[in-house]
């Protein structure tokens, strides 16, 4: 890690970080993935693994993420990539994985809507496994259907699937864990980051 980036987030991280400038060079040949916010050419990239039905990631997306979205990317400071990583022990998040794929295949609008009222309810479909009816809140009932007919797709597995192995092969053990790509580095980092302090790394990067 960065002496600036282990500066900047203390102790707030829950494991450590590591940085694996390979992995950005890896990424730049082609491995960008869809930003769900911000341009691919932006300076600073955050890939984020996540699974729907953990309470961390959660707070990670609606506290952390969120803000990111509407401050760095929405002006193309930074793209923000997000990839499914439903975790074996949570039985309902393999298809809130599946729902939020193939809404992201509708549009990068829909998969706001999705993702946010998956997390925002989080408690309750977990419990009652009710996804299909949380989904339904997010969306119009054309897109509904729309992300409906993608479900039948082998495609929308097999994408979760790459998104799987793409985090084994990067060493995501747990979520969230997130890397963040800036000036031809990249640091992984597990845990939350408040964003605060991801704040303040960021706008180092960016020189402001």
């Amino acid at each position: 890690m960065t002496r600036t980036l282990r500066l900047m987030l203390g102790g707030a991280l829950l494991l450590v970080c590591a940085a694996l400038p390979a992995l950005a060079q890896s990424n730049a040949r082609g491995d960008a993935g869809l930003c769900v916010g911000g341009a691919p050419n932006a300076p600073i990239k955050i890939e984020v693994f996540s699974d729907f039905q953990c309470p961390a990631c959660r707070t990670f997306y609606l506290e952390t993420i969120r803000p990111v979205l509407a401050d760095y990317a929405s002006a193309n400071k930074v793209c923000v990539v997000y990839r499914e990583f439903p975790l074996r022990n949570h039985q309902h998040s393999r298809k809130a994985a599946r729902y939020a794929t193939a809404a992201r295949r509708v549009g990068v609008w829909q998969w706001v809507q999705v993702t946010d009222r998956l997390y925002l309810d989080q408690s309750q479909w977990s419990q009652d496994g009710t996804v299909e009816a949380t989904v339904a809140r997010a969306l119009s009932k054309e897109d509904l259907k729309r992300v409906e007919a993608l479900l039948g797709d082998s495609a929308i597995n097999a994408e979760i699937e790459r998104d799987l192995a793409l985090g084994r092969r990067q060493g995501v053990r747990s979520t969230p864990t997130f890397f963040i790509t800036a000036q031809g580095k990249t640091e992984r980092i597990t845990g939350i980051v408040q964003y605060s302090i991801l704040r303040r790394y960021l706008d180092s990067r960016l020189g402001q």
